[in-house]
């Protein structure tokens, strides 16, 4: 028959297809007939020998065995050696057509026929050396291969002894987990063979041919190395022999062609996923094995070794090697270390660390980090050793070892760093790098106090002094960097320092094998090192224009801690009390508005907190209206965090007081200044509903509280001119405050009333008064479009008594009433036509339900602006009269009730009359014209409101004051008169008469014929009454000429 490895490759093949087993072919039944014959003849060797033992057998198999040495042996043992070496050569076969990425899936087994056969062989020889003193199966395997690893080997075909020597190993050794009936055993430990593989570890790592072993068949025999590991007991010795030869490469790359860059030795992104995968890998998760390069795999390797269960609970393995590791590093050693080497030395010691004594490699790793000059170390390398370091503080947690002695190294680093990044003047490129480091501190912290169990590990050391040189130098994203770590930390501190005073409280002693004492001057520690480096920035920066929304949340984190740590352990908290740090960052008027609207939606929804805030404070929902009025007025345009605040503030008590006592409805879909707008109505309509001094003085104060430094408020948009909406939202707010609270806002026996301020930084600016200066358009538009409400407020007032609002009053039409057109393009609204500003504040008298204090102060405007703009002086028209005229039609025009108009007749009539008299411009008289006719007729419709005996004694007097000196064009006036309300004017008869003989008497010439004429004139314009006077005049003039 032959040997089974001369049996040809293609009847093999066919042989152990399924095709081949499914219907017995000839190749399947002749292999199979080979290896029964093959097992048969040993099985009948074997009884020869066990039953007759001095039995002589012959048979020659010289041309069987793969040395002549082993002719010299028992019959039994030629054969088993023989039948050994055929199976090798099959395996050969095999081998020699698989690639080296295909080795670890494919069997040398052609056939579970012949694992069978393997597994006979296993226990037949391991049976014969335990009765018979003859070689086991390791041993026969052992010397076997040791032929075929020899290079004058020609009896044996294969591509790559060495190669097949591991491929075939990691098959056969997990054989022996088969029982002798063929049965799985899974036993925990199976016989080993580790002398074999020491000796293909030296073949393997053998250089003297070239510099370095090909990675990609080293990375699969450690693979295949790895997998033994699994099945055998620990063997330092193997781990030893791989590490001479990386000892002397680390910083070599390991790179293989056509791996993707997870494969090569380069630093993590971050120390938590160093540390991460490093911890995978001694967990020995198999999914990343194809991803790793040969250096890893040894990592993986020694981490098996050291964490075998054999060698669970004791170091023994990690003393016996320790020293080997170590001695392989000196100072020369570190410094020629790049910063490949040195990613891999740190990768190195994190794996020992994770599965030996870890105080005692740390300890190793910072003393041989500590032999590099770290002045002069590139930055690559300096960030490769911070990251090195915190992943080694990540496998302290993890291994619940204190880490205080790394903490402090770092911090130290920490605090050089940021004490060379806040030098002014740094080179940008530098500054960068810097960073870099620093930011790989503040996250690396941030990962290592996510996954803190307790906080409990001196993780206090590393709120380095170093923080309060790195925040004030940090720009606005570096910011956001850190006090997402603070607000984690604060977050985490809280959560864990809670639970410790609940558990002690039900009496428990210990968390976790730690007492409850311990942890709590752990968190105490961690609080002091916040207070004295985070928060003095926190609360200095929140004053800034534009700090990130995080500091908010940090903020908050603070005042929750000195709820949780009430007790100031030095002097240094004795004024951070949560209710100062409250009053603080929420009504404080110089804190951000944005800081304070997210610093309020963290408190205020924390019922706790509430309850004690108010036992402690019970003035703070005027604190916390004070401060939502404040955000509503600083933060402009659609802002979620605004409409939160302005929820929770309606919900206060005394919001709602004041809001359901006048019957005040908040609809979801209202802005928060519509809200606010709604609640400055609301508290004007209580104030004055309010009866006793007491109660209104009490209420002031409490409002006063509310509005606060209104100009402290918008003092920076003033100052810029801008935006233009912050400015809207201020005049308009400011405006309604006057326009309803005024009498809040402004007493006048009290010198410090807002209202006087508010007048003179918003309305009457002194760029108003001077007319080299003028007011940027952003400013006058909002004055435009706000104006009226300042005004309204102000006719609330003493307007006729009261010097201020007298003042303001004449100041602002003096300033604003020729400054705006009546209609006129608007400065901020965008509207095609706006009204002016006076129009609008008198726009309540132009109802049919104008209140009597409204009427009235339109009467007292109108005399200010007949006394500013309207007074003819020595004859000549005041400057742009035509506008004003054409202010007071349009009054007229939009006024409903002829009452209203009538009302203002007094006012402006003798003014209109003088017009009506000198003025010949034809604008100006048609003007006039309309103005007599609105007045005239309403007078007539309404003389209840202002009957003919008040306008008499006015025409009376300008009669009197024209008449000598203009003589018959006195009487044109009261022509238009007589055509508009012949009554009023029929009525005054008797005075033009008498008027008219009192001018001829004192001229003492007789009867003066052309103001006779213009009287005639008049007198046939009044009916019956003018006819009869006309007829004595007539009869006088005829009595005088006769006599």
């Amino acid at each position: 028959m032959g040997q089974l490895g001369g049996i040809h490759e293609s009847t093999v093949s066919s042989a152990v297809s399924r095709q081949a087993v499914k219907s017995s072919t000839p190749a399947h039944s002749f292999f199979h007939v080979v290896l029964d014959i093959y097992w048969s003849a040993v099985e009948i060797l074997y009884i020869l020998q066990t039953k007759w033992p001095d039995l002589p057998v012959h048979m020659d198999l010289s041309s069987f065995l793969p040395s002549e040495d082993i002719g010299d042996r028992d019959l039994l043992t030629q054969l088993l050696t023989a039948l050994l070496w055929d199976l090798l050569s099959l395996a050969a076969k095999t081998f020699n057509k698989v690639t080296l990425q295909e080795c670890p899936r494919v069997s040398p087994f052609p056939c579970t026929c012949v694992r069978e056969v393997w597994i006979m062989l296993i226990h037949m020889l391991d049976h014969r050396s335990q009765h018979m003193q003859s070689d086991s199966f390791w041993c026969t395997l052992y010397n076997i291969l040791c032929l075929v690893l020899q290079e004058n080997t020609t009896d044996f075909s294969c591509k790559d002894p060495v190669g097949f020597c591991w491929w075939l190993l990691s098959h056969v050794a997990p054989l022996y987990q088969y029982d002798q009936y063929g049965q799985f055993a899974d036993q925990q430990q199976v016989k080993s063979n580790w002398l074999l593989v020491q000796d293909l570890i030296k073949k393997t790592l053998d250089t003297k041919d070239q510099t370095r072993v090909d990675e990609s068949r080293l990375r699969c025999q450690l693979k295949l190395c790895l997998s033994l590991s699994h099945l055998w007991e620990p063997n330092t010795q193997a781990v030893v022999l791989v590490w001479e030869y990386y000892s002397k490469r680390l910083n070599d790359l390991f790179q293989v062609p056509g791996l993707t860059l997870q494969g090569l030795a380069s630093v993590s992104k971050t120390a938590l996923s160093w540390y991460e995968k490093c911890k995978e890998r001694c967990n020995d998760h198999t999914q990343s094995r194809d991803q790793e390069n040969s250096f890893q795999l040894f990592l993986r390797l020694l981490a098996v070794q050291l964490r075998h269960p054999a060698a669970s609970g004791e170091l023994q393995g990690w003393k016996q090697i320790k020293g080997r590791f170590y001695s392989k590093f000196h100072q020369k050693r570190m410094q020629e270390l790049t910063a490949i080497g040195l990613s891999n030395f740190i990768t190195l010691f994190l794996t020992l660390a994770l599965v030996a004594d870890v105080s005692d490699v740390a300890g190793k790793m910072q003393d041989l980090l500590d032999l590099l000059n770290h002045g002069l170390m590139d930055y690559q390398r300096r960030t490769i050793i911070w990251k090195g370091v915190f992943a080694l503080m990540q496998v302290h947690e993890h291994r619940q070892v204190d880490m205080g002695h790394l903490a402090d190294r770092m911090a130290k680093s920490f605090n050089r760093t940021c004490s060379e990044f806040s030098q002014k003047g740094l080179d940008p490129s530098l500054r960068h790098q810097l960073w870099a480091l620093l930011s790989i501190y503040v996250e690396s912290t941030q990962d290592l106090c996510e996954n803190s169990k307790l906080l409990h590990l001196s993780q206090a050391k590393l709120l380095a002094p170093g923080f309060s040189q790195l925040l004030p130098v940090c720009r606005e994203n570096e910011l956001r960097t850190v006090f997402n770590f603070i607000q984690t930390l604060l977050a985490k501190h809280r959560s864990l320092y809670k639970r410790a005073l609940r558990q002690q409280e039900e009496g428990v002693q210990q968390i976790q094998s730690t007492n409850i004492a311990v942890l709590q001057q752990q968190y105490r520690d961690i609080a002091d090192a916040l207070w004295t480096h985070i928060f003095p920035y926190v609360r200095k920066h929140s004053t800034t224009l534009t700090p990130p929304p995080t500091l908010a949340d940090v903020a908050a984190g603070f005042t929750f801690l000195a709820l949780d740590l009430p007790s100031p352990p030095d002097f240094i908290r004795q004024q951070q009390t949560f209710s100062n740090i409250f009053q603080y960052f929420g009504p404080e008027d110089s804190v951000c508005a944005s800081i304070s609207c997210r610093y309020l939606c963290h408190l205020i929804p924390n019922q706790s907190f509430m309850d004690q805030l108010s036992a402690e404070c019970p003035a703070y929902q005027s604190g916390i209206v004070h401060a939502w009025f404040r955000c509503v007025m600083q933060t402009y345009g659609h802002n979620d965090q605004m409409q939160e605040l302005t929820r929770l503030v309606l919900r206060l008590p005394e919001m709602e007081i004041i809001l359901h006592s006048q019957h005040v409805m908040i609809d979801p879909s209202d802005t928060p200044e519509t809200v606010a707008v709604k609640f400055i109505k609301a508290i004007g309509r209580h104030f004055n509903s309010l009866q006793s001094l007491q109660e209104k003085t009490e209420f002031r104060d409490q409002v006063l509280v509310y509005f606060g430094n209104v100009l402290r408020y918008m003092g920076p948009y003033l100052k810029n001119s801008g935006p233009a909406e912050a400015l809207r939202v201020g005049y308009h707010m400011v405006g309604c405050m006057v326009k309803h609270c005024t009498k809040i806002l402004y007493v006048q026996s009290n010198p410090r009333s807002l209202l006087p301020s508010l007048m003179d930084r918003l309305v009457l600016p002194r760029a108003v008064f001077n007319p080299e200066k003028t007011l940027h358009p952003a400013v006058m538009g909002v004055i435009r479009d706000h104006l009226h409400l300042f005004v309204q407020g102000l006719s609330k007032l003493s307007y006729k008594r009261d010097p201020f609002v007298q003042k303001a009053l004449r100041d602002i039409l003096q300033q604003f009433f020729h400054r705006f057109s009546v209609k006129s393009g608007s400065f901020t609204a965008g509207q095609p036509q706006a009204n002016h500003p006076l129009l609008l504040a008198l726009s309540e008298t132009m109802s049919n339900s104008s209140s009597t204090e409204a009427s009235l102060f339109r009467v007292h405007l109108l005399e200010g602006i007949r006394d500013l703009y309207m007074t003819l002086r020595s004859g000549s028209l005041p400057n742009r009269v035509a506008e004003t005229f054409s202010f007071i039609l349009e009054l007229f025009r939009r006024t409903q009730t002829a009452g209203q108009i009538a009302r203002n007749t007094p006012v402006l009539l003798a003014t209109v009359l003088e017009y009506q008299l000198l003025c010949d411009m034809p604008a100006i008289k048609k003007q006039v014209s309309e103005m007599l006719q609105f007045m005239m007729e309403s007078c007539q419709q309404c003389p209840d409101v202002t009957p003919r005996n008040v306008l008499l004694p006015i025409l009376r007097d300008f009669l009197a004051r024209n008449l000598r000196l203009h003589q018959s064009r006195t009487f044109r006036p009261f022509e238009t008169l007589a055509l508009l309300y012949k009554d009023l004017i029929a009525d005054l008869i008797p005075v033009f008469t008498n008027a008219v003989l009192e001018v001829e008497k004192k001229r003492g010439v007789g009867a003066d014929t052309q103001l006779r004429q213009a009287y005639t004139s008049l007198l046939n314009q009044l009916g019956q009454k003018g006819q009869e006077q006309l007829d004595v005049l007539n009869t006088e003039q005829h009595d005088q000429i006769m006599g």
